[in-house]
């Protein structure tokens, strides 16, 4: 006898599928959330893509593990029907998945929370364009917040942190 053909309707042989997907806590929900992101935030381009962030200040009094970072796809009906503005998100997921492991460890190694929403300004021509935009963005937002770092630790308000008496206890 010979060998069987592999299936190609079978599951992968990878049991990794959370490499393979955003976790749900990963993506901004809520109302307030929305708000609070397009009350008070800073604005860049990068491409097709319009980033848009704030940080979030920390919440100590609750036991769940909040993300770093929590973003938001969209898509504008001004881009066209739904197919198109769906395989958008679908296409701005997957470049943002695969790019945002930078932006991660800054963060966490920083201690910022951080809402952030990627809104296509048009639709992207492939992938491969999409894809460089986002980690050109990704790059500028590393910097962006990094800058933010600087400039805080240069102001009076840090020094007058650093110098009170309830800081040294």
């Amino acid at each position: 006898m010979s060998e069987k053909e592999p299936n190609n309707l079978l599951a992968p042989l990878s049991t990794d599928v959370h490499k393979h997907q955003l976790p749900k806590l990963s993506i901004l929900r809520g109302k307030s959330a929305f708000e609070q992101l397009f009350k008070a935030t800073t604005t860049f381009r990068s491409g097709s893509i319009l980033f848009r962030y704030c940080q979030v200040p920390v919440i100590e009094h609750t036991s769940i593990p909040k993300k770093n970072l929590q973003t938001a796809f969209i898509a504008p009906k001004r881009l066209g029907d739904a197919v198109l503005r769906n395989k958008t998100k679908r296409l701005f997921r997957e470049s943002f998945r695969t790019s945002n492991a930078e932006l991660h460890h800054f963060l966490e190694k920083n201690s910022i929370y951080l809402h952030l929403a990627l809104i296509a300004r048009y639709p992207s021509p492939n992938f491969e364009h999409l894809k460089s935009h986002m980690r050109k963005g990704l790059n500028n937002l590393i910097e962006n917040l990094a800058h933010d770092i600087d400039t805080f630790q240069c102001s009076e308000e840090y020094k007058d942190m650093q110098h009170s008496p309830k800081s040294r206890m």
